[in-house]
């Protein structure tokens, strides 16, 4: 009994405790904005076909795409979805319709990711971890503080319980998504993977050679890729502080200390700028989600502060 009670204190200390309603809504509204960035960047390339051009049939249909028998792409289709996306995701930052609005994202999401994985048969993940906040977030109450919706009627205030499970769950996903990257490379490819003349070694090399080579013999990009393929001893170190900060990412839900956490994830950004300079994996506006980390009432404080006094200072400055 003492230890179902210590599991169960655990548990709830765990999920339903540490955060406010302000800092839900703050979360909303500072990955909201995070979010205008990241739409513009995955689906940059979905934009620049004629939006007045032809029908053009997909090589390879995304599965939900078959599903629902959408076999073409319409251009100007793709025009709508985005504008409809954006401005959704403007209203999930401002808190109106809140819940409307994040299901609008998420159907924007899914449509313009379609398109684009559809087109070359490949499945990009880099909105695997901001789907599944969006998800959160639907269900949460996180548009009853800091928002539009919240001058409408009157609503209970949002309790310690409710504002703290959809983002303790966030973290908690974003914790196993690192950590069962190690377990899919293993499964893969087996311990090869983290050895000097492995998997990464030979990920270097496809990678440093697939923009091809000018007339002089130079690789057109990423030669410090193949340079660094030559280095099994390097690659080696490389790859343990890989396996060692995947396996130990779970181990940021139990760091107390904000600066420690926030030295852990600065280590976690420069290794996805590392991996997109060498072997171009492109994870780089995804560390936005880390604010899921840290309570923003603090940080919104002290940005109001600065920022309004910056404010204040300008017209004396300009007299």
């Amino acid at each position: 009994m003492a230890f179902c009670n210590l599991i169960s204190r655990g548990w709830n200390q765990f999920f339903f405790r540490g955060f406010s309603g302000e800092s839900l809504g703050l979360l909303r509204l500072y990955i909201g904005c995070g979010l205008l960035f990241f739409h513009t960047y995955q689906f940059a390339t979905v934009l620049t076909l004629n939006p007045t051009g032809s029908r053009n049939y997909f090589l390879d249909p995304i599965w939900y795409f078959h599903l629902l028998g959408i076999q073409y792409h319409i251009p100007a289709l793709s025009f709508i979805v985005y504008a409809l996306l954006m401005s959704a995701t403007v209203g999930m930052i401002m808190g109106k319709w809140t819940r409307t609005s994040i299901l609008v994202v998420i159907l924007g999401i899914f449509y313009l990711k379609g398109v684009r994985d559809s087109f070359s048969g490949d499945v990009h993940h880099r909105y695997i971890i901001p789907m599944q906040m969006l998800f959160l977030f639907l269900l949460s109450r996180c548009g009853e503080v800091h928002s539009r919706d919240s001058h409408h009627g009157t609503h209970p205030p949002v309790k310690e319980w409710e504002a703290s499970w959809p983002i303790k769950m966030m973290q908690l996903y974003v914790a196993l998504f690192y950590f069962w990257s190690v377990i899919a490379k293993v499964r893969v490819s087996g311990w090869e993977w983290f050895s000097g003349e492995g998997r990464i070694q030979e990920v270097l090399i496809k990678r440093s050679v697939r923009w091809g080579m000018t007339g002089e013999g130079e690789l057109v990009k990423n030669s410090l890729s193949f340079e660094l393929a030559q280095r099994p001893d390097l690659i080696q170190i490389f790859s343990h502080l890989v396996l060692a900060f995947e396996l130990g990412f779970p181990l940021i839900l139990f760091i107390k200390s904000v600066k420690l956490r926030a030295l852990f994830l600065s280590g976690v950004i420069v290794f996805h700028i590392s991996s997109f300079i060498l072997m171009d994996v492109n994870f780089l506006l995804i560390p936005f989600v880390y604010l899921i980390f840290f309570d923003l009432v603090p940080i919104h404080q002290w940005l109001q502060v600065h920022a309004w006094g910056l404010f204040k200072r300008r017209p004396s400055m300009a007299g």
